[in-house]
């Protein structure tokens, strides 16, 4: 009796140990995360914290976890922390975004971004990557400052009286649709009627706009399509947090323009949705 209760006292022990190395909020999930790709290797990091379903832009949507298995292990590093995130009240969804650096092996190559992350928990309480959608651009004259770890940010958005009686129910695939079709009218005018006071803009070769005015003049200056595809939208359980992806191009065309992906926020549900981030990835064409 006396090992039996030995052995489940150490099971035990161990079990709560391994609970607690656990990472228990976002932002600790991302450092985790990037912290294990300088042992793991930057293939071995993503297998890692990647979800089975998760979708990296490549810029194309791929399956993560795919995608990442079929490339071949290397020496190349890439660094990365976050800047900003958010995370459902409800504990089941969240979002980071903050710089990366990547260098090859053998020195020569370097390039710089921002990336764009949403995390949801899974069955077994870890946090996993479902969604990856960065850019690349110029390195940031002054590193960003990093954000603290376990420190838990929930959602927060102002909800203006004027648009209160949106239903409470008003799924974040219902928001994207008022999105998408305002934007047949102007991608520019339309993220400065949905953005959040302080949205993030993510577009390959410049860094990330701040605030909806910011974002405006960003997107206005891109050759867009007028025809925004949603194909996927989800949210946090408590309805606060959500985030959904598509292609942008013209009717009729043979292929899309550009991929885009949102990640939307609210204060509570009957508050409006507003898109908290937004990543644009523009498809290679072929030359004629």
């Amino acid at each position: 009796m006396r090992l039996v209760a030995a052995l489940l006292t150490v099971a035990l022990f161990h079990s709560a140990t391994a609970a607690e190395r656990q990472p228990r909020t976002v932002i600790d999930a991302e450092y985790a995360f990037a912290a294990s790709a300088k042992p793991l290797g930057v293939r071995g990091a993503f297998l890692k914290f990647l979800a089975n379903d998760s979708i990296i832009c490549s810029p194309a949507p791929v399956n993560g976890v795919a995608s990442t298995a079929a490339g071949e292990p290397n020496k190349d590093t890439l660094e990365w922390y976050p800047t900003y995130s958010q995370t459902a009240a409800s504990a089941d969804l969240g979002y980071t975004t903050g710089p990366w650096t990547y260098r090859s092996a053998d020195g020569k190559g370097e390039a710089h971004g921002t990336f764009l992350s949403v995390w949801r928990k899974q069955p077994d309480d870890t946090w996993k990557v479902v969604l990856d959608c960065g850019i690349s651009h110029q390195k940031f004259d002054a590193p960003p400052e990093k954000l603290k770890s376990s420190v838990a940010s929930a959602t927060a958005s102002a909800a203006s009286d004027a648009e209160s009686t949106v239903n409470w129910k008003d799924p974040v695939a219902a928001a994207e649709s008022r999105f998408t079709t305002a934007a047949a009218g102007g991608a520019a005018a339309a993220f400065k009627r949905f953005a959040a006071a302080d949205s993030r803009l993510l577009i390959r070769g410049s860094q990330p706009a701040v605030g909806p005015a910011a974002g405006e003049a960003l997107l206005a200056a891109q050759k867009l399509g007028s025809t925004w595809q949603q194909v996927f939208a989800s949210e946090s359980l408590d309805g606060t947090l959500g985030y959904a992806w598509g292609y942008i191009g013209e009717s009729g065309a043979e292929k899309p323009i550009a991929v885009y992906v949102n990640v939307w926020r609210r204060a509570k549900p009957g508050a409006p949705w507003q898109i908290a981030a937004q990543s644009l990835q523009m498809l290679p064409t072929k030359k004629a």
